[in-house]
């Protein structure tokens, strides 16, 4: 945070061509450089009697305390310092991975940037105070609970219970108004998220399209609006049902769709940081051949969008590539990439 906003965004630029060669014209954003984040992820630790909810410093489990974060959304951070100090005040204990003790594991926090806040609770065992706590919490709009007892940096756990008030939170994304429960992906900035959403399905569409990795539907949504048929795929099962589908990695949609001779005109894919991967690219050069035309990428991680690009290029160009700053103070940097099938490859 040493540099401003406008420097951060010009180090962003240098570093996707100097680092992965892919060169933008320019890193958009929106006015909002501070308290933006409506996802937040939180590690709890006990540290000096007390409960602190912090975040692992790079490369490390070393907890580092976020209290007070200057990106946070003003509601999630009330909310965070409430969950430490009513915590701290119970005496609940953060999970230790090392001695293998503790209750509390992550606190994951969202919010609909109207005063609304959904907490969950992720505890390591179902043998938990995660109740008596979500009682003793300030009014929110809802708490829920689950038990992540697995090795590793695994967040979600299994079979979410509703602890208190709501099950989800209503988000609006683009003009589309979206469920969001207390596992569901949400966009941690939705008001520049929003700007790649409309560049990932701005018209021309063809008449079919895939949805690869929908996640909350918000781009199932916005195809759907330019009426044609759009089939969705996602894999995480809360948001697959909020979309009415089951849920299904994209190689298993991929390779059904293709038993059942369906080929579409364009691709749209949200994939995550490591990319689509080579199973998924395979598919889709193989779907090239057959008479896909477009695929539109947006990626969360450079290094893998690089890779994808390298694979699909038997079969597909880049066409145009840009950059949005959804993570302002951070190194991250979304990407939506356009690429056209080649000449011959259909």
């Amino acid at each position: 945070m040493h540099l401003d906003v406008v420097a951060q965004r010009s180090w962003k630029q240098r570093m996707l061509a100097e680092a992965h060669g892919l060169e933008v014209s320019e890193v958009r954003s929106s006015s909002d450089a501070l308290g933006y984040r409506y996802s937040s992820k939180r590690v709890a630790r006990t540290h000096g009697g007390r409960l602190h909810l912090g975040s692992f410093r790079r490369g490390t489990h070393q907890v580092a305390d976020m209290d007070g974060c200057l990106v946070d959304h003003p509601d999630i951070a009330a909310a965070a310092r409430d969950v430490g100090a009513v915590a701290s005040f119970l005496g609940i204990e953060a999970w230790d991975e090392r001695k293998r003790t503790g209750d509390l594991r992550y606190v994951w926090l969202k919010t609909d940037g109207n005063g609304a806040v959904l907490v969950t609770l992720i505890t390591a065992s179902e043998t938990s105070r995660a109740r008596e706590l979500a009682e003793a919490l300030p009014d929110l709009a809802g708490v829920a609970w689950c038990v992540q007892a697995s090795d590793g940096n695994a967040i979600r756990g299994e079979d979410i219970v509703i602890l208190r008030g709501r099950a989800s939170l209503e988000v609006e994304l683009a003009g589309v108004r979206v469920e969001v429960g207390p596992l569901g992906f949400l966009q941690p900035n939705p008001r520049v998220a929003e700007l790649a959403y409309s560049h990932l399905c701005a018209s021309p569409v063809p008449p079919l399209v895939f949805d690869l990795y929908a996640g909350a539907g918000v781009t199932t949504e916005l195809l759907r609006r330019a009426g044609v048929r759009v089939l969705a795929c996602e894999a995480y099962p809360e948001s697959a049902a909020r979309l009415g589908i089951a849920a299904e990695t994209a190689e298993a949609f991929l390779a059904r769709s293709a038993a059942d001779g369906l080929v579409p005109g364009l691709v749209v894919a949200n994939p995550p940081r490591a990319g689509l991967g080579s199973e998924v690219c395979g598919a889709l050069v193989r779907l090239a051949a057959a008479g896909l035309a477009e695929l539109r990428i947006m990626s969360c991680g450079p290094a893998g969008l690089r890779s994808d690009i390298d694979r699909l290029a038997p079969a597909f160009e880049l066409s145009s590539l840009r950059a949005y700053d959804t993570l302002p103070h951070t190194p991250h940097v979304e990407l939506v990439a356009t690429l056209h099938a080649r000449r011959g490859s259909r």
